[in-house]
This record gives C-alpha cells, structure tokens and sequence, in this order.
C-alpha cells in the first residue's frame, strides 16, 4: 500500500535507508509486534466520528489501522483512510499535547501530486531514472489552520517540504551543483518554492555509502 511505504520511507530516511530493502524493513517495522484488537477497533470507530464532521472529506472512508510499535511517530494508533474523489490515502490520529484529532490529509495530497510533476534530476555516472520522495511535515501543516485549505499552500516556506532522493554510487564532485540547479528548475516552474533536498548514497544491494553522509540542499 502507498500509506504504508510512504510512511516506511518517512521512518528510514532518518537513517538514510530507503532503496532497495524498503520491502524487507516494511515487513519488519510493521510485523514487530501485533497490536491490540480493541484499541485497533477503537481507533477506527473514533475516525469514523471524525470523518463525519469534516465536510471537505465527505468521501473519505475509513480503510484500516497503523500500530507504530516503536515509538517511531507521534501516535501508537491511527485509522487508515483514503479519500475517494482524489484517492489520496492518509491517517487519521490522536494528538498528544491537546488530544484533538488530526488527519494528514493535505500532507498526503501535496506529496501525492509533487511526485507526479516532479522529473529527477540528472547527475553524472548515472543511467537509471532516480526515485524521487516528498515529505511534509504535518504538524507544520496543522499550524497553518484555515490556510492549509489555499490552492498555493503547499508552497508556503514554513512547511517547506523534504525532497529524498536514493543515488546507487558513490558522491561524485558535480552532485551538489547538478542537485541545486534542478532545485532552482523547479522553483523556476513554480512547482516548488521551498525545500530541503536529500540525497542518500547507497548501494543497490542497499548497503550505505559515503559512511552514511548525506547530500544536503537547501531553496
């Protein structure tokens, strides 16, 4: 599922690991340990209630649940929901601090349709098209309140997106320059104002290189 690998990429690009043993480190992280039946039930019935009460997402339906059994995201629980006149998949949760629920929607959206527009970028020594991950934070998202409804939101700079991108080689000495001209491109074409591109290296059996250093660029 999308959600799931989605959220999968969220989790490991803390570490760098994306590429190649995503579905291994999906199977582990989300078969860690079984969650509990009532709390699962709970979750989702909650959602349910929560969906009612939000008219932008009257075509939204409760689909499933996550259990984090690692204290890796903000919630234990959460629903797993997809809106139906734009198939976009997201979860529904409870915050911590205020115990008001939340639902990463626009954060699913926004990345959605990024990586539709999004062409990766050209570097040297490298034949195969580059995948290219957006990710949104949601709670900067949830700051912005009413304003995350405004067509343009998604390019404001205080919920500047991170833009991950797995390169199977070593760094060569043109990657920082070939990374910020096609950042710039897509500032140029008004696809992207803001962001914070990451490029990880690793091997195509999945092993990190470079020691683990990642390439940072920041519009």
């Amino acid at each position: 599922m999308k959600l799931m690998k989605r959220l999968t990429i969220l989790l490991f690009s803390l570490t760098g690991v994306i590429g190649c043993g995503i579905v291994i480190l999906v199977f582990s992280f989300w078969q860690s340990t079984k969650p509990d039946a009532a709390e699962e039930a709970k979750i989702k019935n909650e959602a349910k209630v929560y969906l009612e009460k939000q008219k932008y997402l009257n075509e939204a339906r409760v689909t499933g649940s996550v259990y984090d059994s690692m204290g890796n995201f903000s919630f234990d629980y959460a629903a797993q929901a997809v809106d139906k006149k734009t198939n976009t998949e997201f979860l529904i949760y409870q915050t911590e601090e205020s115990g008001t629920f939340v639902n990463s929607y626009h954060a699913s959206l926004w990345e959605d349709q990024l990586e539709r527009r999004i062409m990766s970028p050209t570097l040297e020594n490298i034949d195969e098209k580059l995948d290219v991950h957006v990710l949104y934070d949601n709670e900067e998202i949830q700051q912005l309140g009413d304003a995350r409804f405004e067509p343009k939101a998604y390019l404001r700079e205080d919920v500047a997106p991170t833009v991950l991108i797995d390169v199977h080689r070593k760094r060569h000495e043109l990657d920082k320059v070939r990374i910020e001209e096609w950042a710039k491109s897509l500032r140029e074409q008004k696809i992207l104002q803001h962001m914070t591109v990451k490029i990880d290296y690793v091997s195509k059996k999945g092993e990190l290189l470079e020691d683990g250093n990642s390439l940072f660029v920041t519009l």
